[in-house]
């Protein structure tokens, strides 16, 4: 099984890149999970051809069976964020995501936070035809919440993102492919 992470956040040391990488630590081993890290080049959606980072990410949500998108907590969706959605949902993206699990996460202050950008998410990636999974899943009080090993450090926290992970890597929502790890 291959699992494709997109952090939404243009900052390496932001709270959703450390979601994401604690979300790695919860999947099982026999999951290929990679974490794409070409937000920063995607540019804003216009007529043409993908853009090489858009074709780049397109290639890689083809290959995997699901995707876990962790994303920063705003009254709207980060910009590039909202520019890759564009993309890849539109007809040019090949519906890359059309019956694809996405799991949708955010890590934020205060947990009601996440709510408007999880309901922007869900939004969107309905819209592209992807089943979103663990919507309701906003960690709040961020800086708090990571382990000296970079883990949640929560137990509460912990298995609601293993149970939004057990939903992107359900066998009646995803394929399975190839069974290795990796980040990109």
């Amino acid at each position: 099984m291959r699992i494709v992470g997109i952090a939404g956040s243009l900052r390496p040391g932001a709270y959703v890149w450390r979601l994401l990488e604690a979300a790695a630590r919860e999947l099982p081993a026999t999951v290929d999970f990679e974490i794409w890290r070409g937000l920063d080049q995607v540019p804003p959606f216009e007529d043409g051809e993908l853009p090489r980072p858009v074709a780049d990410l397109w290639h890689r949500l083809s290959a995997a069976d699901g995707v876990l998108i962790t994303a920063p907590a705003y009254s709207a969706l980060p910009a590039q964020l909202g520019h890759t959605l564009d993309w890849i949902s539109s007809a040019r993206g090949g519906a890359v995501l059309v019956g694809k699990p996405v799991g949708v996460v955010t890590a934020c202050p205060r947990a009601h936070e996440g709510m408007w950008t999880q309901i922007q998410l869900r939004r969107s990636l309905g819209a592209a035809g992807a089943v979103v999974c663990g919507a309701e899943l906003a960690v709040s009080s961020a800086p708090d919440q990571f382990d000296a090993s970079g883990r949640l450090a929560d137990p509460g926290y912990r298995a609601r993102l293993r149970g939004v992970l057990d939903e992107i890597c359900s066998p009646s929502l995803a394929g399975t492919g190839s069974l290795r790890g990796s980040a990109v």
